[in-house]
């Protein structure tokens, strides 16, 4: 299963998704950061955007396909693009799973998407609460 953690910067992504990923017991974790980080991808354009989704996407669907049935891949990041989203869900049929996290925090606001596509996750998620709130309600969601 592909957990997809998306949302604007500081909307609490790369927090949620280390907890989740060591509830998961898995060390498959795509954090936006850190890739952007590996590939040298400093480009925060549509494109340079896109160019890092893709990558990850890559990445996610290789470690779902070795790992499955019984390994999680847990990815966090910003991921505005719905047609990037899409792509991965056909790509791994049946086994994707969308969080949007939502945050009224003003940090890095110039890293923010103007053209941020929601979409239709499985599930919204307010993350402006405690941090311990918010990690219950998604486990409570995701049933895990």
């Amino acid at each position: 299963m592909i957990y997809v953690l998306y949302g604007q910067p500081e909307s609490g992504k790369t927090t949620l998704g280390g907890l989740l990923a060591k509830h998961l017991d898995t060390p498959f974790v795509i954090d936006g950061d850190e890739f952007r980080a590996m590939f040298t991808n400093d480009n925060y354009s549509r494109f340079g955007r896109e160019e890092n989704i893709k990558n990850a996407n890559g990445v996610a669907t290789y470690l779902n396909k070795k790992s499955h049935p019984h390994g999680h891949v847990v990815m966090s990041l910003v991921n505005p693009y719905l047609s990037l989203r899409k792509q991965l869900r056909k790509n791994n049929r049946g086994t994707v799973m969308e969080v949007c996290l939502l945050s009224k925090r003003e940090n890095k606001k110039e890293y923010h998407v103007e053209d941020f596509e929601a979409g239709n996750p499985e599930y919204v998620i307010s993350t402006d609460r405690e941090v311990e709130e918010t990690w219950e309600q998604l486990k409570d969601l995701l049933k895990v």
